[in-house]
């Protein structure tokens, strides 16, 4: 481990842990810069396995949407589910996390996506995570959690 003075005098160490955190931030930044266009290009196409999308489909919310339900998962969305970090906290795809995924995490506020996916899907890629970035809730948040994240995302298409 390498010491140096900064401008006061003071001993900086400078070691292999911080070079390989910016090491590995700016290899990210070049990936996603030369990397091929988002495929959020098509925000219609589903992001559950094809071999599990029938399955996906077919789940039904076991929670009722209501305000307690909704300001219960708004909590969730923006602390212990993180959901905010990558999908922004109006739920556009725009949070500082995402930034760097190919696909861009998606854009709940997109009223031609809230229609083409079933509730059951976005439970499924809660629950399961997709190839695409998301990772799985299942061993953190229970499955009433979950559910009543898939109302908060319905409430995040509405028209405001």
């Amino acid at each position: 481990m390498k010491k140096f003075r900064n401008k006061g005098g003071d001993i900086v160490k400078k070691g292999k842990v911080g070079f390989l955190v910016i090491l590995f931030f700016a290899t990210a930044a070049l990936l996603s810069f030369y990397a091929e266009p988002a495929l959020s290009a098509d925000p219609l196409k589903p992001r559950v396995a094809a071999d599990k999308l029938a399955e996906a489909k077919g789940l039904k919310n076991v929670v009722a949407s209501n305000a307690k339900s909704v300001a219960e998962a708004k909590g969730i969305y923006s602390g212990k589910g993180a959901c905010m970090s990558c999908h922004g906290e109006a739920g556009k795809g725009d949070g500082p996390a995402g930034a760097s995924f190919n696909p861009l995490p998606r854009n709940f506020t997109d009223v031609n996506w809230q229609k083409a996916r079933t509730d059951g899907e976005i439970y499924w890629a809660i629950t399961n995570g997709t190839d695409f970035g998301m990772i799985a809730y299942e061993s953190m948040l229970s499955k009433e959690e979950r559910w009543i994240l898939v109302n908060y995302i319905r409430e995040l298409g509405k028209p405001r």
